[in-house]
């Protein structure tokens, strides 16, 4: 009986000691923290509608107060805010879009905003039609009534986004895998 109460006083002393490395760790996230991440397939005025949805992944681990927080290749969403296809006489289209929240590996969100830091994000212009063929067939008022140029994001662009608020989250421990992509949350290409 004895050497039953000391197996159990062992183990009792075993839980309270270990129960602090056993509980979660978290770390505050601040505001405006840069996130560098890539796109994972084309958008633009040309291909995408308003409302589509889009996934990105982190290219590099995110450390918040030295800490790990989002392992590379965490996945995050957005939104495409605004489209105008291009136009007739020269009327380039128009693009927006938002990146919403990265996924860490929990599953917990981190809100995101890429208002100005999307600045580095590499928008080509897509020429619709040729000049000289539109002059060739329709003489200057086929160079006159030309389409505009549509604006695309290329599958792969690197750019930023940055965090919309301070806010505890999670430390994930160095090896942990990024959360999985969701297909379900992404507009399918057209």
């Amino acid at each position: 009986m004895l050497h039953r109460i000391r197996a159990l006083l062992l183990t009792i002393t075993l839980l309270c000691v270990s129960a602090p490395c056993l509980a979660a760790s978290t770390t505050m996230v601040p505001a405006d923290d840069l996130i560098s991440v890539q796109l994972q397939e084309e958008i633009g005025s040309r291909t995408s509608v308003e409302g589509d949805t889009f996934a990105v992944l982190t290219v590099e681990d995110y450390y918040a107060r030295g800490k790990l927080v989002l392992p590379k290749g965490s996945p995050g969403y957005g939104v495409v805010t605004h489209v105008k296809r291009a136009g007739l006489f020269h009327s380039g289209g128009e693009f927006a879009f938002e990146v919403r929240r990265l996924i860490a590996p929990d599953g917990t969100e981190i809100m995101v905003d890429t208002n100005g830091a999307t600045a580095d994000a590499d928008a080509q212009s897509e020429k619709n039609g040729n000049e000289f063929g539109a002059y060739i067939v329709f003489g200057v008022g086929g160079l006159l009534g030309r389409r505009g140029n549509d604006l695309q994001i290329k599958r792969g662009t690197l750019f930023h986004v940055s965090t919309e608020q301070q806010r505890d989250v999670p430390v994930v421990p160095w090896g942990t895998q990024p959360a999985k992509l969701d297909d379900f949350l992404v507009t399918p290409q057209r």
